[in-house]
């Protein structure tokens, strides 16, 4: 779904925009350890840098194919989400403030005008500052809904215009960005992952709801086989392409992965459902682009799984991540994906997990 300031969703609130200077001050997000949320966004998060590349390369080939003149940033299509707050109306911004370049903190947290002097107080609780528009990233639903905006949704004529294809893979896109934040709940790796793959189908099923298109329908299928391998994903979503019901079924499923604990045996019980998922790439039912869209999901699902089973004081295999290498080596192959070369790297993957020893 688009991306929307967090006053757009919530009827009758219509706070103003402060700018991200309004964060970075040193008594605040700007200063020393504990207090530099700000400065680790600024130096090392990318999406500081999502303005920028609009000016380079590709991007100005992609404009050009758009019929975009003048500078891509402030572009309607291309600043939602690569620097939204040049699509903000002037009159939501805060008087004498520019628009920030770049995906910046009231991006994702909301317009910050109706909390900023009062969201540290001690005496204000958490749930008191969502309500004037502060949006909840604690929530893992909501934040992945926040982000799966940008990073998986792309309107056709972008990709027509040579965008490239977008994927949605909330627990490895999260650490990659560096986070400027700390989340150190229990299984968080794998609770995110199943999050984002679930609100991932979601977005798909309601894309495809509103018109079909065969190339997302490809994704949608592997995505939904992925999640039926998992003990919610069974009892959630089902066959068919009822892409309207499966929108609130990969929903339902996405908020229950948020707050669902996963143990050692868990994770390790997972990895092994999906390296035994070696036999469907024989399946001569499927052309090789439906197994090659399998493997794009599979994956970074036992990547992420695997990062979170030795996070979680997992033994490590060398092996493993050898064999591991090996079939993300393949499922990065388009044209020249082969089924039963995947096959037979995932079946030695799986035989080296099974050395792998039990919590």
């Amino acid at each position: 779904m688009p991306w929307l300031p967090a006053a757009e969703t919530q009827p009758g609130l219509k706070a103003h925009f402060t700018g991200a200077q309004s964060c970075a001050s040193s008594s605040c997000h700007g200063g020393g350890a504990g207090h530099n949320e700000s400065l680790i966004y600024e130096r090392k998060d990318r999406h500081a840098f999502a303005a920028g590349i609009l000016g380079k390369g590709t991007s100005l080939r992609i404009a050009e194919a758009l019929g975009i003149e003048g500078d891509p940033g402030k572009a309607a299509q291309c600043a939602v989400c690569h620097s939204p707050m040049e699509a903000v109306a002037p009159e939501r911004l805060v008087k004498g403030i520019q628009p920030d370049r770049g995906v910046s903190c009231e991006a994702c947290h909301g317009p910050a005008e109706e909390w900023l002097r009062f969201h540290t107080r001690k005496d204000v609780t958490y749930q008191q500052i969502v309500a004037v528009g502060l949006r909840d990233m604690n929530d893992l639903h909501g934040r992945a809904s926040v982000c799966v905006a940008c990073h998986l949704n792309l309107d056709e004529p972008i990709r027509r215009a040579g965008h490239p294809e977008l994927f949605f893979e909330f627990d490895g896109q999260s650490l990659a960005q560096p986070p400027h934040y700390k989340d150190e709940r229990p299984s968080l790796g794998p609770r995110s992952w199943l999050t984002g793959q679930a609100v991932a189908l979601r977005e798909m099923s309601w894309k495809l709801g509103a018109q079909r298109d065969e190339q997302m329908v490809a994704r949608w299928k592997a995505l939904v086989w992925l999640l039926r391998k998992t003990d919610s994903g069974k009892k959630e979503l089902t066959d068919g392409e009822d892409f309207a019901a499966m929108k609130t079924a990969a929903d339902r499923l996405a908020r229950d992965a948020s707050r669902t604990k996963w143990t050692k045996n868990q994770i390790l019980a997972q990895l092994k459902d999906y390296a035994a998922a070696h036999s469907d790439f024989g399946d001569g039912k499927l052309d090789k682009a439906e197994h090659r869209r399998r493997a794009e999901v599979l994956v970074p699902a036992i990547d992420r799984l695997w990062a979170a089973w030795k996070k979680e004081g997992g033994t490590n295999s060398p092996a493993f991540e050898t064999a591991l290498d090996a079939v993300l080596g393949l499922a990065r192959e388009q044209e020249d994906f082969g089924p039963l070369k995947f096959d037979m790297a995932l079946q030695e993957l799986e035989a080296v997990l099974k050395q792998v020893p039990s919590p």
